[in-house]
């Protein structure tokens, strides 16, 4: 077990109660489930997957996440593995940051 002197605060809290609920409405709201990945020490690591027909364009999910949180990307999206989209939003206060992959959506 890590000592109190081993432990290191971080923006997890804040991430799961304060920012999460409402994301995953937005995410729904465009056609996405979003699922957690990683730990939550450092970022907040997010995954959006298609899960209707036609879901909005990661551009469209975008806007909205800025229209409703004080959100700023800070780099131009990045192509990870399997077609996966990468955005890296920071977070107004502190060394916040929201970490946002889209998986790509197979249009019929």
């Amino acid at each position: 077990m890590k000592t109190a002197d081993e432990v290191k605060p971080n923006f997890a809290p804040f991430y799961a109660a304060g920012m999460y609920p409402e994301l995953a409405q937005i995410f729904v709201r465009q056609g996405y489930a979003l699922a957690v990945h990683g730990s939550m020490v450092r970022d907040f690591d997010l995954i959006a997957v298609p899960w209707v027909e036609s879901p909005s364009e990661p551009q469209a999910v975008l806007d909205e996440i800025e229209s409703r949180f004080t959100l700023m990307r800070v780099s131009e999206p990045t192509t990870k593995p399997h077609g996966r989209m990468a955005y890296t939003l920071n977070v107004s206060f502190g060394s916040c940051a929201l970490d946002l992959s889209f998986m790509p959506t197979i249009r019929g």
